[in-house]
């Protein structure tokens, strides 16, 4: 009995936390308001893109970095992951490089 309610307790607090959260892999351009700067980790020449490793695609991520390149005629090539940079769903980062 304990058990179930401390797992509900659980779920629940999980669920309140990501509520709000994007929960697909998204690029982290991230901006204050009023600023031109970016926060986020993304700049042009190195794409930043969240994603969770449990369950997202590595198509899907390596489709929105070449998105974000194409946007400047280039392609995406894989430049490292680090984790626990971006939000609690999405904890990982997968950065390419526009070449």
């Amino acid at each position: 009995m304990k058990n179930t309610i401390k797992r509900s307790i659980v779920i629940g607090l999980f669920v309140l936390l990501s509520g709000c959260a994007e929960v697909r892999p998204f690029v982290d351009t991230r901006r204050e308001a009023g600023q031109v700067e970016p926060v986020g980790q993304s700049r042009p020449e190195r794409i930043a893109v969240c994603y969770n490793a449990w369950w997202d695609d590595d198509v899907e991520i390596l489709r929105l970095a070449e998105a974000e390149c194409a946007k400047q005629g280039k392609h995406a090539v894989a430049d490292g992951v680090s984790y626990f940079n971006c939000r609690l769903v999405t904890p990982s980062t997968a950065f390419y490089k526009c070449q």
